[in-house]
């Protein structure tokens, strides 16, 4: 199938080096470019790009709010970011409007033209620096501790059993009776909803308490 490819990138030699690419991966594609988003809208109002590479700075506004219109209206067209912006603040509002593929523009032609094939074949293309700053985003958000609806006591009571103190144990260590350690347990058990020690070890664990 030949592609029809849209570059939407306002810098000439750029734009060059985006088509030399594109060419590389795809000799037969039919390739447009447009300058500024106006020229894209005029473009996508009467075509149907398959691919589109897009740069985040452009004279009338950023690329990746472009992309929801053109997903709009082409919702199979795969849209990629092509740009020199490697932080966050660009990569996650790129993902979240539909962006399939974030490149940085210090790659070779060669390989963004293996990029470009390997989005098309439905892998994701990011460049190496990219890849890392996703894999460390959702490595934190994954570490994030989750709220405990424990009371400090409920929680003291669940380190020490997940730790593998016994009942009477924990009540020698906080000074407590043993019955009060197992009305604690009973409510540590109801708030999380486990029932065994094993899962208490596995909530402590969640929790951050060990």
């Amino acid at each position: 199938m030949t592609q029809q490819i849209l570059i939407l990138e306002d810098m000439p030699d750029t734009q060059t080096w985006l088509k030399d690419s594109c060419l590389l991966a795809y000799p037969d594609s039919q390739i447009t470019i447009a300058s500024n988003i106006a020229e894209a809208n005029v473009y996508i109002a009467s075509n149907q790009p398959t691919l589109a590479l897009l740069d985040l700075e452009l004279p009338d506004g950023k690329g990746n709010t472009f992309i929801p219109t053109l997903l709009s209206c082409h919702p199979a067209c795969l849209c990629i970011v092509v740009t020199i912006y490697a932080d966050e603040n660009h990569l996650l509002p790129s993902l979240n409007a539909g962006a399939k593929g974030y490149i940085l523009k210090d790659q070779s032609r060669q390989r963004i033209a293996d990029m470009l094939k390997q989005a098309m074949a439905g892998e994701l293309p990011l460049s190496p620096a990219i890849a890392t700053m996703v894999l460390n985003h959702f490595s934190k958000a994954n570490e994030e501790i989750e709220e405990s609806p424990l009371t400090r006591r409920e929680s003291d009571v669940l380190t020490l059993i997940a730790s593998g103190s016994s009942s009477p144990e924990v009540a020698t260590q906080l000074k407590i009776s043993k019955y009060t350690v197992e009305d604690h347990l009973k409510q540590v058990y109801r708030k999380l909803n486990i029932s065994s020690r094993a899962e208490a070890a596995l909530a402590a664990r969640r929790l951050k308490l060990i």
